[in-house]
């Protein structure tokens, strides 16, 4: 049974978020509008803004050297696989302990999600999560609860460490051991401005509505509007690359365009995104990094290879096992598709 928010001490990386009337915190996940946080919707523009800024989609924070942590179903005695696609945005290994405890439907077997896409999906009663060293890749496959819609899917690979838990008293030995381990994250001052802007409950610019969505459009101008299909994927056609995102998203793939927006872009997000960019120089996440190289493949005319998808209602049923190995059934796990290099 899930343990109230006040039951459980939360790590320091969760102190910035705001909370709800309950006392849970609004994660980076979330929606939120002028009446508050919506619990039972995950909102892919800010899935974006996660994949785009390599955060974790609890605290919103970066990952940097952490591993990716993902639930997963339960194993048994085989290990994970090696690599996996899932919708879910991947979190810290602190954050998923904490949600684990106090999440209503990760602490319960047998909980039930309550939301209209996937009311009635349950719990399964033992459950694994792993963590995965790297994000290899973010693509947009189109959702098995609506077929008109694309959703974001992130791909992992390379296995750190897992474990398997029932309930939330399990987890409690392990938990003590990572807050006393935890370590600060330092922020760099751009990517602060981002990550204070997107977890907010409201700014300046977007005081009716959710600040993700700016964060999601200045994630869209720095590449994340190269990503094949991104503009089918729900919310994410205002951004249109035919507007005005696509050209400055061009602008943004030249040094010289990214100096001259972190120095005079009106829009703050998009100004700090542009410096946060420039601060990275060629560290940049490997998602991201993948997006610019195929818009700059686009913007020089070069045409791009692409591979033969494999899955449900091509060479897989829909009911067999994934191709990916996540164990999940192949319609829920990429109901669009594996690609065949997987």
């Amino acid at each position: 049974m899930a343990l109230r928010p006040q039951e459980v001490i939360p790590p320091q990386r969760l102190s910035h978020l705001k909370r709800e009337s309950r006392g849970y915190p609004v994660i980076a996940t979330v929606g939120r509008d002028a009446e508050g946080a919506n619990f039972g919707a995950i909102d892919e523009r800010r899935k974006l803004v996660l994949a785009t800024f390599d955060w974790c989609a609890v605290c919103g924070l970066p990952f940097g050297d952490e591993a990716r942590w993902q639930v997963l179903p339960h194993f048994g005695e085989t290990p994970p696989p090696e690599e996996v696609g899932l919708a879910e945005a991947p979190v810290h290994e602190i954050c998923a302990v904490y949600s684990a405890q106090v999440c209503p439907f990760l602490s319960s077997q047998g909980a039930r999600l309550g939301d209209d896409k996937r009311r009635g999906t349950r719990r399964e009663e033992t459950v694994q999560v792993v963590g995965y060293s790297r994000t290899k890749s973010v693509e947009a496959f189109r959702s098995s609860l609506q077929d008109d819609l694309f959703v974001l899917h992130f791909l992992h690979d390379k296995v750190i460490d897992s474990f398997a838990y029932s309930g939330p008293e399990e987890l409690k030995e392990r938990y003590e051991d990572l807050l006393a381990a935890e370590l600060r994250i330092e922020i760099p001052a751009a990517e602060k401005v981002l990550i204070d802007r997107f977890n907010a409950m409201s700014t300046p610019d977007e005081p009716t509505g959710d600040p993700g969505v700016v964060i999601a459009g200045a994630a869209v101008m720095i590449g994340a509007g190269f990503a094949s299909d991104i503009f089918r994927v729900q919310g994410m056609r205002c951004f249109d690359e035919r507007g005005s995102y696509g050209l400055i998203a061009r602008q943004f793939l030249e040094r010289s365009g990214l100096t001259e927006a972190a120095a005079t872009f009106p829009d703050a997000s998009g100004k700090a995104a542009a410096q946060w960019l420039l601060d990275k120089g060629d560290d940049v996440p490997a998602v991201l990094s993948l997006w610019r190289d195929l818009g700059k493949q686009r913007v020089s005319g070069r045409t791009i290879p692409k591979q033969r998808p494999v899955g449900p209602g091509r060479s897989v049923g829909k009911n067999t096992p994934c191709p990916c190995g996540s164990g999940r059934k192949a319609r829920r796990c990429h109901p669009a598709g594996v690609p065949e290099a997987l």
